[in-house]
């Protein structure tokens, strides 16, 4: 059965990705506060809010060790929703697959108590910059994957969820991949987080769009599996892929969840998984992405 909120049947507003924090309560604020621009470590993703003091948190990832965006994205999304006194607060990222839909991390708009309001968010679709330009349109409605459970302490699979818009947007949606990525690999993780695994401040989010190539490890690697300080609460599961951290200090982190990893082939990016977690720490241990392959029919089924 879909998990559904809509406008005219609001869910739960709290939302657990608005604090900073690291570790494995980080982590899995991390998944939602990977949105909201935190830099949260061991938790199911990297959302930019929440992290050990909890509270209401974005879900997204930080991108740390790569660079500045110097290509055009049409697809790229910010989740945005009121924060303090900025009504575009970035709360989590996004990818275009469709005119009126946007795939993003299952965490991002959901918390154990249920789906967040679909009605309190809007999108920017199509900009670098998340403050200006491209097209901005309203949510109307959250599609939750049906094998994804909210947890507070440990990572889920099947992390990922459909927006469905108010209106159309006339931004080019990205292709989705038809394979996952596989050891050996690269992909290019995409977002607003956290450039210093430290980060904690929405305030100081990247306002322009980053990027840092990854390499792709093996699923049983001990490292996606496990980590020091969380064991397997936040490592790889089913229909997920993980990357590592060249020279220890490249990655996700807060304020990156939902975002874009991306692949190239046959001259065009494809959309090959959205950042969920990190097994541990922002940089220093490997990501979590569940894989858009594994789950395209579900995508298809739902945005057509």
């Amino acid at each position: 059965m879909l998990i559904t909120t809509s406008k005219r049947t609001p869910g739960n507003r709290q939302d657990r990705r608005t604090l900073p924090g690291t570790g494995r309560t980080a982590r899995a604020l991390c998944a939602s506060a990977l949105g909201l621009g935190l830099a949260l470590a061991g938790t199911t993703a990297h959302a930019a809010q929440d992290a050990r003091g909890g509270g209401d948190s974005g879900a997204g990832t930080t991108i740390i060790g790569g660079g500045e965006s110097s290509e055009e994205y049409s697809f790229v999304v910010s989740l945005q929703k009121q924060r303090g006194d900025d009504p575009d607060g970035h709360y989590c990222g996004g990818a275009l697959v469709a005119a009126d839909w946007v795939l993003t991390a299952a965490h991002c708009v959901t918390t154990p108590d249920g789906v967040n309001d679909p009605e309190a968010y809007h999108v920017r679709v199509g900009s670098l910059d998340r403050t200006e330009g491209g097209e901005v349109a309203e949510v109307a409605e959250f599609v939750v994957h049906p094998g994804y459970t909210a947890y507070g302490d440990e990572g889920s699979a099947h992390d990922l969820a459909l927006i469905k818009l108010s209106s159309a947007v006339s931004k080019a949606p990205v292709p989705l991949a038809t394979r996952t990525p596989a050891a050996g690999d690269s992909v290019k993780a995409t977002g607003w987080g956290y450039t210093k695994a430290t980060g904690n401040d929405p305030s100081q989010l990247p306002v322009l769009h980053r990027e840092v190539d990854l390499p792709v490890l093996a699923p049983d690697t001990p490292e996606c599996v496990s980590g020091a300080a969380d064991g397997d609460a936040w490592g790889i599961r089913e229909g997920d892929f993980c990357t590592g951290n060249p020279g220890g200090r490249a990655g996700t982190c807060g304020g990156d969840s939902g975002a874009a990893a991306l692949t190239r082939a046959h001259g065009r990016w494809l959309l090959s998984g959205v950042t969920s977690r990190a097994v541990g720490d922002c940089g220093t241990t490997p990501d979590i992405y569940p894989s858009v392959a594994e789950h395209r029919d579900w995508i298809r089924g739902v945005a057509g």
